[in-house]
């Protein structure tokens, strides 16, 4: 029959549906119930089409095809009805598509896979899930201000999961165990991109900029790469030797790095451009301390924090006597405070002019301090420094906080005739940092580079531009101090507008802010929600004690142990849903803009988890009664019924059971609409990571299914099957589809093991000097006692073409016919 579906002329099969010819030409029309075939009793609606001469749309998955039948998929009115359809779905879904952890994270990490592959051992994996949006996992697993920890609903049952302890340990095991993560590169495109700075801005730019196969190099005005990491953060907090590790796994994607190089000094901007750099990103960071501000702040032993720092992290002996102030709240101040109790000074103040619990430093920075002996005296502020006795006095005045302002915020007031004064020999200030103070130098760009009253290079927060063609800038240089993490995440972005500037192509999309949550906050989280969940205290990051550490500057936190770390990632809720790449109820919201905000969601849970099944969990607060794992199933297996249905149409009182004919195929989860099942095994969510679809047999028996695997980095990720591909169109056998978890397994044998002789140990072998010794073997077995003293067993993963050669071989070159099949082939 010829019929036309949006104006498409097609030839189809007489007495079949819309849908099925519409699948057939290769036309998408949406669908939640049908599965090839079969319809739901309680369709999805979402299928409905106009068909020419009919008032009103009609179901595409149970309207047959008319000769010269005139179709529409897409018009304004269907895409009305979808979206009311789709509405009243996502008012009983109850569940998360991400994690709020996932979505706290500045760099949009999958922190809930990096978790999961932990908890199943899968540390590499873990390791380069983290890298695929934050290059320094070392670093930050160290100084993160653990942004998504805040947002752990962990800690509604007792306590967060120490989310950058488990980052720091991925990192750590695979440098002590040299693992090469073998990061991919892209073909060069021919690209050429000099990068200012080579502090974690810089590197992060050069490093995603390298995978997308350009030429980078690197300008670095120290003699050493890393920045800020290197000479703001003290060896307590990131090793050199950590550090210098982290920075050589990045350049081994090839990026060149030009030492010694002052920007504006030894090169310009233009010169850059002369020697034919398509793009130039400015990743310099914050390196000048904003001044004090009050008389006195230039003379000797008043410095910057970033000064001092610089000389701490470099090994430059410098006598800061027996008593230091350190001015400033944040944490660079704090870290200054116990840098300088390693140096040797017996007593270190922390001058603030608020409250201690309102200084903007993390508090575990604080209490990190307070246990090394660092004082803290709060509501004060600092008036004048003067020199006295080969020393220096802080003029202090003392504050209290004021009313309230349109905010809600109280500012500090100084407290009049309050004066005091500190006697010291050392005065730090930490009141913020720029990029610059008077504007950069060197040629005609440098000086009409456009710079924000803060002394930051003033870039566009979407494209990172700056004002001059082909420069970009990003990381604190744009932005002023931000943590690590927040400078990585700039830098990123910058290089993907970089690569889709040079390459003329459009910016790669964002993913979607559709989310549906089970709570956006942890008063909107239902009580219910955790039901049954047993307490497990979280793990304790081993350290050094107090009176020892201040005595040098080696690490303080001393890392997890694997057995520690594998404890903790298994506390994990595992919020967010692990059928994230296969939701069809998140695709079809997201493609007809439905807005969860407006139309709502499901708010509590109904229904309790059920893992009674060996392999599959079923959590009915997710079922849309689809009923698509009950047409998917050819043995009869699933009994899932309704009470009834409400005034919407919508399945109320749901109830799925798993009878005695159940064969554990999986091919219920495979078809399910939106993760209400899932496979126990499969518990890392696959968000934003680009997975490699592998087809290949099943090695489990000879008859020769299909799989599909999909496959990140050197990891199985999940085992599926093509519907369209023979022999056995998209079924599986309980272990085709389930039994794959040894290909991880710390046993598994991945290279033949000989013995040499009696009472050795077993050895790695190559494949030909194994099966040489077996040959031998055989022959002197063979002379010595004869044919059939020897017995030939066929395995049930053997082909037919394998178990016929097995049989020739010892028929007729051992000579025995003692050779038999285990399932008697």
């Amino acid at each position: 029959m010829k019929i036309s579906i949006n104006g498409m002329e097609i030839t189809a099969q007489e007495s079949i549906t819309i849908l099925e010819a519409a699948e057939r030409a290769e036309i998408y029309i949406p669908t939640l119930c049908h599965v090839r075939g079969k319809n739901g009793e309680n369709p999805c609606g979402l299928c409905v089409v106009e068909v020419e001469g009919n008032e009103t749309p009609l179901r595409a998955c149970d309207t047959k095809i008319l000769d010269g039948m005139r179709i529409s998929t897409d018009s304004e009115t269907l895409k009305e009805l979808r979206s009311e359809r789709l509405a009243i779905l996502a008012e009983t879904h109850f569940g998360d598509c991400k994690a709020p952890c996932n979505l706290t994270c500045p760099g949009q990490i999958n922190v809930q896979g990096y978790i999961a592959h932990v908890a199943k051992g899968q540390y590499e994996e873990a390791l380069r899930l983290v890298m695929e949006r934050n290059p320094f996992p070392f670093s930050v697993g160290r100084v993160c201000p653990r942004f998504c920890e805040t947002k752990c609903r962990r800690m509604l049952v007792e306590e967060p999961i120490a989310i950058n302890h488990l980052k720091r340990f991925v990192a750590d095991w695979c440098m002590a165990n040299s693992i090469d993560l073998r990061i991919p590169r892209d073909p060069s495109t021919g690209k050429k991109v000099a990068v200012i700075g080579g502090g974690p801005s810089g590197l992060t730019g050069a490093y995603f900029l390298a995978r997308k196969g350009h030429e980078i190099t690197v300008y670095e005005a120290e003699s050493k790469l890393g920045g800020m990491l290197r000479y703001g953060f003290p060896e307590f907090k990131i090793p050199k030797a950590v550090l210098d590790y982290e920075i050589n796994t990045l350049l081994q994607l090839g990026i060149n790095v030009e030492l010694g190089q002052k920007w504006g000094v030894d090169y310009t901007l233009q010169d850059l451009k002369d020697q034919g750099f398509d793009a130039i990103l400015i990743a310099i960071g914050n390196p000048v301390d904003k001044p004090l501000g009050i008389p006195g702040e230039s003379l000797p032993g008043v410095m910057g924090a970033s000064e001092f720092l610089k000389k701490t992290t470099t090994g430059e002996d410098v006598d800061y006597g027996k008593r230091a102030a350190v001015l400033g709240g944040n944490n660079i101040a704090v870290e200054t405070a116990r840098a300088l109790i390693r140096s040797g000074v017996d007593e270190v103040t922390i001058i603030y002019p608020r409250p201690k619990e309102e200084m903007p430093a993390h508090q575990r920075n604080i209490e990190d301090a307070e246990r090394e002996g660092v004082k803290f005296l709060d509501m004060a502020s600092p008036v004048e420094i003067a020199a006295k006795d080969s020393g220096l006095v802080i003029e202090l005045i003392r504050q209290q906080l004021g009313e309230p302002d349109k905010r809600g915020k109280r500012n500090p007031v100084e407290i009049p005739g309050s004066n005091t004064h500190l006697q010291v020999n050392t005065v730090i200030y930490s009141m913020g940092k720029m990029a610059t103070k008077d504007g950069f130098t060197g040629g005609s760009l440098e000086e009409s580079l456009a710079l924000s009253p803060a002394g930051n290079i003033n870039a566009n927060p979407r494209t990172f531009l700056t004002n001059l063609d082909g420069i970009y800038a990003a990381g604190d240089a744009t932005s002023g101090p931000r943590s690590v993490i927040q400078a990585v995440v700039g830098a990123r972005r910058s290089a993907e507008n970089i690569h889709a500037q040079m390459m003329g192509v459009e910016k790669e999309a964002g993913e979607s802010r559709f989310n549906f949550s089970r709570g956006k906050s942890f008063k909107d989280v239902d009580p219910q929600t955790f039901t049954g969940v047993s307490s497990a205290q979280r793990e304790k990051m081993p350290q050094r004690q107090a009176q020892e550490v201040a005595r040098d500057f080696a690490e303080v936190k001393l890392g997890f142990s694997k057995e520690m770390a594998v404890k903790e990632a298994e506390r994990c809720l595992s919020c967010g849903c692990t059928a994230f790449d296969r939701c069809d109820l998140k695709k079809l919201s997201i493609e007809n803009d439905i807005n969860l905000n407006k139309t709502g969601m499901g708010k509590k849970p109904l229904y309790e988890k059920d893992t009674s099944h060996p392999a599959i969990v079923v959590d009915l607060n997710k079922c849309i009664f689809c009923q698509r794992c009950l047409n998917s199933c050819e043995y009869e297996a699933l009994e899932l019924s309704a009470s009834g249905f409400d005034e919407k149409g919508r399945a109320e009182s749901i109830t799925l059971l798993f009878n005695e004919k159940c064969v554990s195929c999986g091919k219920c989860v495979d078809n399910c609409s939106t993760g209400a099942l899932n496979k126990k095994e499969q518990i890392v969510p696959m968000v934003n990571e680009a997975l490699e679809k592998v087809r290949t047999t099943c090695p489990y028996c000879g008859t020769g299914c299909q799989l599909e695997l999909k496959v990140k980095g050197n990891t199985l990720m999940e085992v599926t099957a093509n519907p369209d591909k023979l022999p056995n169109y998209g079924d599986l056998c309980v272990k085709g589809r389930f039994g794959h978890a040894f290909i991880n397994h710390p046993d598994r044998l991945k290279t033949p093991l000989m013995r040499r002789k009696k009472g050795d140990p077993l050895e790695p072998v190559s494949w030909s000097e194994a099966l040489d010794f077996v040959a031998e073997n055989f022959r002197d077995v063979l002379a010595d006692k004869g044919p059939d003293a020897f017995a030939g067993l066929s395995s049930a993963r053997c082909t037919t073409e394998e178990n016929y050669v097995f049989q020739k071989f010892f028929r007729q070159r051992i000579g025995t016919n003692n050779i038999d099949h285990c399932a008697r082939y």
